[in-house]
C-alpha cells in the first residue's frame, strides 16, 4: 500500500509539473502571439507548397528560384481569388441592402395583415427600438476604428513576417531544422529530428487533404447556388472555400452566410434549397471526402476534430479554429514517438520509413 501511494504521490507531482508547464507555454505563446502566429501559418504553407518545390528541384531548377516561384505563384492565385470576392461583395452589396429593405417591408407588412395581427404603433416602436441599438452601436465602432487601423498595422506586420519566413522554409528549411535540432542534448537529437520530420509530414498530408475538400466543397456549392439563381454566387463560393479549412465546421458556416443571402433575396423557398445544399455538401463532406481525403492522413475521429476546434474556438476564436486540428496532429506524432520507444505497436521499420519519407519531403 505504501509503494502504491508513493506511486500516486509521484504521479501527482508529475501530473502538476506538467500542467504548470502547460500554462506557463500558454502564457508565453499569448505573450508573443504576434509572431507565432505568423511563423505557424508560415509553417502551415510550407507543408503544403514543399511537393511543389521539389518537384522543380528535381527538375533541376535552383532550390532558390522554385521557391521563389512557388511563393510568387500562390500570392497572385490567393490574392486574385480575395481580390475578386472582395470586388463582387462590394458590387454587390447595393442589390442585398436594397433586397433586404423589400423583405423588411414584407415582414413588417406580414406581421400587421397576417395571421398575428399586431398592430402598426407595436411594429414602428420595435423598428425604433433596433433603430435606437444601431444609432447607439455607431459610436462605439467609430471609437473603435483607431484600435481597428492599430490591428490592421499589425496584421499587415504578421503577413509579411509570415511571407519572409515562407521563403526561407521552402528554400532553406532543412538546413534550418538540422541547426535547431543541434541545441537540444545529443542523447535526444536522433529522437527529436524524426519526431519533427514525421510531424511536418503528417501537416503536408493534412495540408493537401483538407485543400482538396475545400476545392471539391466550394464547386459543389457555387455550382448549387448558381443554379438555384442566388446573387453573389461567386463571391459565396469563395467564402465556402476559405471556410473549409476549419474541417467539418467552416464550410457549413460559410454555407450559412448564403441561405442568409438566399432568403433576402429569393425568399423562403430558395433560402430552404440552398440550406438543403449546405446539408448535402456537409454530408458529402462528413461521409465520404473526409474519410477518404483526410481521414488516411489525419486519423482522428470526427469527434475529436469537432470538440477540438470547438477548443480552439473558445481559446482563441478564428485562430485557434485554424490550428486546432494540427495542434493535435503535432501532439498525436510526439505522443506515438515516446509510445514507439517503450514497445507500442509501431515497429521500428515504419517509424524510420516514415522518417525518410519526411527526411525526402524537407530536403
Amino acid at each position: 500500500m505504501t509503494d502504491r501511494l508513493r506511486r500516486w504521490s509521484r504521479g501527482g507531482i508529475a501530473a502538476l509539473v506538467l500542467l504548470a508547464l502547460a500554462y506557463v507555454c500558454w502564457r508565453v505563446a499569448a505573450a508573443l502571439a504576434a509572431v507565432l502566429i505568423p511563423l505557424a501559418v508560415a509553417v502551415l504553407l510550407a507543408a503544403l507548397l514543399w511537393p511543389a518545390v521539389s518537384w522543380l528541384h528535381r527538375r533541376r531548377v535552383p532550390r532558390a528560384l522554385s521557391a521563389g516561384l512557388v511563393l510568387l505563384t500562390s500570392l497572385a492565385l490567393l490574392g486574385g481569388m480575395l481580390a475578386f470576392t472582395v470586388d463582387a461583395l462590394v458590387s454587390g452589396a447595393g442589390g442585398i441592402g436594397a433586397a433586404l429593405r423589400d423583405a423588411v417591408v414584407a415582414t413588417r407588412d406580414w406581421l400587421v395583415h397576417g395571421p398575428l395581427s399586431l398592430s402598426e404603433p407595436q411594429i414602428d416602436a420595435a423598428v425604433d427600438n433596433l433603430l435606437s441599438l444601431v444609432t447607439g452601436q455607431t459610436e462605439r465602432i467609430l471609437g473603435g476604428a483607431t484600435a481597428t487601423a492599430a490591428a490592421v498595422g499589425t496584421a499587415l506586420a504578421g503577413v509579411v513576417l509570415s511571407l519572409f519566413a515562407l521563403y526561407f522554409f521552402l528554400y532553406d528549411g532543412d538546413r534550418l531544422w538540422r541547426n535547431a535540432v543541434q541545441i537540444v542534448p545529443e542523447s535526444v537529437r536522433e529522437r527529436v529530428d524524426q519526431t519533427g520530420r514525421r510531424v511536418f509530414h503528417a501537416l503536408s498530408g493534412f495540408t493537401r487533404a483538407t485543400l482538396a475538400v475545400a476545392v471539391v466543397d466550394a464547386v459543389a456549392i457555387g455550382a448549387g447556388l448558381a443554379i438555384i439563381g442566388v446573387p453573389m454566387a461567386i463571391p459565396l463560393t469563395s467564402l465556402v472555400f476559405l471556410g473549409a479549412f476549419v474541417p467539418y465546421a467552416g464550410a457549413f458556416v460559410a454555407g450559412c452566410a448564403a441561405v442568409l443571402v438566399a432568403l433576402v433575396t429569393g425568399g423562403p423557398v430558395s433560402a430552404l434549397l440552398v440550406l438543403a445544399l449546405t446539408v448535402a455538401v456537409q454530408e458529402l463532406e462528413g461521409d465520404v471526402l473526409q474519410p477518404f481525403l483526410l481521414g488516411r492522413v489525419v486519423r482522428l475521429h470526427p469527434l475529436t476534430v469537432i470538440v477540438a476546434v470547438a477548443t480552439g474556438v473558445v481559446l482563441a476564436g478564428v485562430v485557434g479554429a485554424l490550428f486546432a486540428v494540427p495542434v493535435v496532429l503535432t501532439a498525436r506524432e510526439i505522443w506515438h514517438r515516446e509510445d514507439g520507444d517503450h514497445g507500442a505497436d509501431r515497429t521500428a521499420e515504419s517509424d524510420t520509413a516514415r522518417a525518410d519519407d519526411a527526411r525526402s519531403a524537407v530536403g
